[in-house]
């Protein structure tokens, strides 16, 4: 009992870190997403800017202007009652020619001194001379600079515009995270960077908590933004999670108790049937000792198709749990490659679970090197295996198998081969309800192969799938009775495995596998 609980919180751990790992990752990927966006915002502000500054730079009134300051463009442009900055969105335009003289400005937003205002704004855009962001009178600004030219580009630069554009930390954020601030306080340590196309990189450094992402945005030396993103998918995630491991335990749980219930049950079984022959036990006691052997096979193999059955109905019921995870998260954040990728590892885990069940369901290990072996001795496992099941369908076996052939190659996984072989001719009588089902198996060798026929008595195959019997996932058999992957398995044993040949032909009264092994 120890164990087993020591089992369940590993297994918890585990598929919590498991799952969770990836949900992290993705609500990484996404906050990163809306940092670029945010980058984007910002870059998409200088370059209105930019354009705004240079349409009135590139234009002949302004080139005339800077020289004879004419009031009539001043008038036309920019007078008291007019709105021009307001409906460029601008916070200030300030003209100066080559000396750095201001020859007009004209500001949007409150400016105490603006004669410092300007001074400061003109010093400090030529320590970086390019589209930047400048805090002046503890206001931040999108700031361009645009030579005064001609429109045809002809002439001398006489002079430059000074555009302005307010950054509005509530604008640039738009719902882009769940709050948005800008901070006196710098971290050191940041993790990575991002590229603007005017600024220089923009460096960033992510924290956490159990609610929100919070990311410093290193914009400039006087400039930190600090951005809050929800752990939406975080928080749901976990909640899911708890819920899967929760039923994959109570599953647990329930296969152990019906295992355990099971064993009580067929030892119980095995008990009274010894007090019941008791008093003959030594007239039958070879008998006795056939029933309890054949008792416990019987049990075993009971035991393990329950087993199988058992765990694949609480496995589909966890594929069914990670496709309503998929459709909640539709609705949500989760994007859809993720959700895939989440999907397929449920099933990577079902398909391994299963797989354990099949492998302790087969009685072979395969082999890790290539071998001599006795094709007769081998044979046998394989019918050995079958005899029982033949035996409760009624199905007579006839051998035909000359002794002390030798092949080389992997014995197990070509005991494997005839194995399958004998299951599908078996499923096949059955199925057809042969009356005098028989199946026959010859084995002889001559000068260039060792030749094994397996035959059967089951009417045959049709001719419109004879072609697809060993193609992978191909069958015949109803869903939930076959995998299709038997033969295919048995053609890849004896045709790349031990460069041999397998195919089929008919017989009058069904079907016969034929494979061709080479001569040592």
């Amino acid at each position: 009992m120890t164990l087993f609980i020591l089992y369940l919180i590993l297994f918890n751990l585990f598929t919590y870190n498991y799952f969770i790992s990836d949900f992290k990752t993705l609500e990484i990927q996404e906050n990163k997403d809306r940092i670029d966006l945010l980058i984007t915002k910002i870059d998409d502000a200088i370059t209105d800017a930019k354009n705004i500054s240079n349409d009135y730079a590139i234009w002949d009134d302004t080139y005339e202007f800077i020289k004879n300051r004419n009031s009539n463009y001043i008038f036309q442009n920019f007078r008291k009652d007019s709105s021009t900055l307001e409906d460029l969105n601008l916070a200030f335009m300030v003209f100066v020619n080559l000396k750095q003289d201001t020859i007009y400005s004209n500001f949007s937003t409150f400016i105490n001194d603006k004669k410092k205002f300007i001074s400061t704004l003109l010093n400090s855009y030529e320590k970086e001379d390019k589209p930047t962001i400048l805090k002046l009178e503890d206001i931040y600004f999108y700031v361009v600079k645009s030579n005064i030219l001609r429109s045809d580009s002809t002439g001398e630069i006489r002079g430059y515009i000074y555009t302005g554009k307010l950054l509005n930390i509530k604008s640039l954020n738009n719902n882009l995270f769940k709050s948005i601030m800008i901070r006196d306080k710098m971290p050191n340590d940041f993790m990575y960077t991002k590229n603007s196309n005017f600024l220089p990189s923009i460096k960033v450094k992510n924290s956490f908590n159990d609610e929100f992402i919070i990311s410093n945005l290193k914009i400039k030396d006087d400039l930190n933004i600090e951005t809050h993103f929800r752990r939406d998918l975080y928080i749901k995630s976990k909640k899911q999670i708890y819920v899967f491991n929760t039923i994959i335990s109570i599953l647990f749980i329930a296969l152990i108790l019906i295992i355990y219930s099971y064993i009580n049950y067929q030892e119980k079984r095995k008990y009274e049937l010894k007090i019941k022959v008791k008093e003959e036990i030594d007239k039958q006691r070879k008998q006795e000792q056939m029933l309890i052997q054949q008792s416990k096979l019987a049990a075993m193999g009971e035991m393990i198709g329950n087993i199988a059955h058992q765990w694949r109905q609480p496995l589909n019921a966890l594929g069914l749990v990670m496709q309503n995870i998929q459709f909640a998260y539709k609705m949500g954040d989760l994007n859809e490659e993720f959700l895939q990728r989440s999907v397929d590892k449920a099933n990577m885990l079902t398909t391994n679970m299963s797989k354990t069940i099949d492998d302790f369901r087969n009685f072979f290990k395969p082999n890790k090197e290539k071998e001599l072996f006795d094709v007769a001795k081998t044979i046998k496992k394989a019918i050995y295996l079958m005899e029982s099941t033949l035996h409760n369908h009624q199905i007579q076996l006839e051998e035909d198998i000359e002794e002390n052939i030798k092949v080389y190659g992997f014995e197990n996984e070509f005991s494997q081969g005839i194995l399958n072989i004998l299951s599908n001719a078996k499923d096949a009588i059955v199925e057809k309800d042969i009356k005098d089902g028989k199946i026959r198996i010859k084995a002889h060798q001559t000068v260039d192969n060792v030749i094994i026929e397996i035959e059967d008595n089951a009417g045959g195959i049709e001719e419109s799938i004879k072609e697809k019997i060993f193609e992978p996932y191909f069958t015949t058999k109803e869903e939930g009775k076959g995998t299709g992957i038997g033969l295919y398995m048995t053609k890849i044993i004896v045709e790349n495995n031990m460069q041999g040949r397998i195919f089929i032909q008919d017989i009058p009264s069904g079907i016969s596998f034929v494979i061709h092994l080479p001569n040592l």
